[in-house]
């Protein structure tokens, strides 16, 4: 295994918790802003499918994960990115209201990869965090689906 850091985007929500939570946990997941067909059981231990065709030129792509942490509008902890030898992603998304009435996400993504030919996995996740923290932006602000 070869150790990559942990990492760390975060963005502001101008909008309340309870609706930025309600955004990334929910029984549909992140469509139809980012995922296209998503399904989460909100438990721990609950599974979590994820399904792509916009984002992915019409080709379908899947991929499962698992609830780890459900702390309600304070912490979603899942793994994700099945590989054949288990999960690569483990991920703890942070949510944290402030006196304006907004929301700060907080997301840590620690990746597992096994050799520097896999090192792609890890920009892979850090480029589509990226995507998802500033589609979620445009949809929680301003109602939008850019994709």
């Amino acid at each position: 295994m070869i150790e990559i850091p942990k990492m760390e985007f975060i963005e502001y929500f101008n909008a309340p918790i309870q609706k930025v939570w309600k955004v990334f946990v929910n029984p549909n997941g992140w469509d139809p802003w980012f995922t296209d067909g998503m399904e989460m059981e909100l438990r721990k231990g609950g599974k979590i499918f994820f399904r792509w065709v916009r984002m992915t030129q019409g080709e379908e792509v899947e991929d499962t994960g698992i609830t780890i942490v459900l702390d309600p509008y304070k912490e979603w902890e899942f793994w994700w990115y099945e590989y054949e030898d288990g999960f690569r992603s483990h991920v703890k998304m942070c949510f944290q209201d402030n006196a304006n009435n907004g929301t700060w996400v907080r997301v840590q993504d620690k990746v597992f990869v096994s050799n520097l030919d896999e090192i792609s996995i890890a920009f892979g996740c850090a480029f589509g965090w990226g995507q998802m923290l500033c589609l979620a932006k445009a949809y929680i602000e301003k109602n939008t689906i850019l994709i």
